[in-house]
């Protein structure tokens, strides 16, 4: 178990209320001063979010401090952040964010190319692979952990067994999305391009992707959320142990150690906010495409 992994925190390495408290105001006054100077730098969302998350941890810390909040069940914040950091100087959370990120990508990845061919098929090429649909379809509405006994019986436990509930999670969202942005094609484009001498190849590149492309960088990033709540399900119960946020969480559930829990919860917010930031700075590659 985690707790033979590293010592505990001590009271001296937590972060005081006041201390804490002044983070949060240098955090947003430095954020404000850098979007004054650089407009373009910090988004207004982003400010926006700064804004509003400092307040609610302002409260849940003073909460804390002032004894209306139970610590064994809701920990400062204070205590939370300052674990993450006990983690990471010490080198046990890289390990755990690096495989929980090397599993999430693969299966997305897999998911994203699947999804997107598979909708090209039915949606371009209906005459021949229409029938498949209605069967994409049956299995849509299986949520994605009722696939992990079985999967754990096909792939054993490990990473195939994570990775495939995983691709199941992100596959769904990114093939309606593709299949609708397919479906959306102007038809006069396509007749066009055919009259000029183009084939269908051409028609694909220059009409149905330029079309699609929205519809899959928006079911992409669907996909994607889906998949950070599928990677911490399938890292619950099939992935060998010691590996993974999904692992550290439930572990540290196990334990009572309800600090370390949401730690893992935290990080798990944060690099899905990343990600999905990641996948945001696709949207303008479409002008120059199109």
């Amino acid at each position: 178990m985690h707790g033979s992994y590293f010592p505990e925190l001590e009271s001296g390495e937590i972060i005081s209320f006041h201390g804490f408290l002044l983070v949060i105001i240098f955090v947003i006054a430095t954020t404000a001063v850098l979007r004054r100077a650089w407009p373009g730098l910090i988004a207004p969302s982003l400010m926006k979010g700064l804004i509003t998350g400092g307040i609610l941890l302002g409260i849940w810390e003073t909460c804390s401090f002032l004894g209306y909040l139970n610590p064994v069940f809701m920990p400062p914040p204070a205590k939370v952040f300052s674990n993450i950091v006990h983690l990471w100087n010490i080198g046990f959370i890289q390990p755990q964010i690096f495989f929980t990120l090397y599993r999430l990508v693969y299966a997305f990845i897999l998911a994203l190319l699947s999804a997107v061919t598979l909708a090209i098929l039915i949606g371009y090429f209906s005459k021949y692979f229409s029938s498949i649909e209605s069967i994409v379809n049956a299995f849509r509405v299986i949520p994605a952990p009722a696939w992990l006994s079985l999967s754990i019986l096909w792939f054993g436990i490990g990473n195939a067994s994570a990775i495939f509930i995983i691709w199941i999670g992100c596959f769904f969202p990114i093939f309606l999305n593709t299949l609708t942005g397919i479906g959306r094609a102007e038809q006069v484009q396509v007749e066009t391009i055919l009259t000029f001498g183009g084939n269908r190849f051409d028609v694909l590149t220059e009409v149905i992707f330029p079309s699609a492309y929205h519809h899959i960088l928006t079911g992409a990033r669907i996909g994607l959320g889906i998949g950070w709540i599928t990677v911490v399900t399938a890292e619950l119960v099939s992935v060998d142990i010691g590996a993974g946020l999904g692992w550290m969480i439930s572990d540290s559930r196990i334990l009572f150690d309800t600090t370390t829990v949401l730690s893992g919860i935290f990080l798990v917010g944060l690099l899905g906010l990343i990600t999905d930031a990641v996948l945001r700075k696709f949207d303008g590659l479409v002008h120059g495409w199109s």
